[in-house]
């Protein structure tokens, strides 16, 4: 009878925690919930291909999704662009951005940085980048600052560019 109590006493203090609602924690930031976004992930991977082979690769800490939008928003994201080869094209980094998952088309923005293996080190900064996979081309319409080893650093008020280097324009230029 006596280890009938304590079970007893555990039985009743099990039902009275199941009449409990428990608090539930969100884990998604407070800002997102103003997107009113149909789906938010964390730590995406998403490689664009054809014909199979890799073209590209985004890596975001976060995406911000909606139905009815071929379009994702990305924040503190990484992307990489490949040769057929396999070897890589160009490396973008920055805080937040914009992916159309049908076109493949990437705008970045915030502390952005391009950098292009292959062309002597070049590294671009820049608050916006855009690329366009089907153009092969890369650009930005704002403020923008190269770097190259063994050179001052080129500043401009905009540019355009294939991914190889080999044809850069730049608008607005000065060191």
């Amino acid at each position: 009878m006596k280890s009938l109590i304590p079970l007893v006493l555990l039985s009743a203090l099990a039902l009275v925690g199941c009449d409990e609602e428990q608090a539930i924690t969100t884990t998604v930031p407070p800002e997102y919930l103003a997107f009113d976004a149909d789906g938010i992930a964390f730590d995406m991977v998403h490689r664009f291909t054809q014909d199979g082979v890799l073209q590209a690769k985004v890596i975001a800490d976060t995406t911000i999704q909606w139905n009815d939008s071929t379009a994702v928003a990305l924040r503190n994201f990484e992307m990489d662009v490949f040769h057929e080869d396999g070897t890589e094209r160009a490396h973008v980094v920055a805080e937040r951005g914009w992916l159309n998952m049908r076109t493949n088309r990437m705008s970045a923005y915030g502390n952005v940085v391009l950098t292009v293996p292959g062309t002597d080190g070049r590294r671009i900064e820049s608050n916006e980048l855009q690329y366009d996979p089907r153009a092969d081309r890369m650009w930005s319409d704002s403020a923008f600052v190269m770097y190259q080893p063994n050179r001052a650093p080129f500043r401009g008020a905009r540019f355009t560019t294939d991914l190889e280097f080999r044809n850069f324009q730049s608008w607005g230029t000065g060191r």
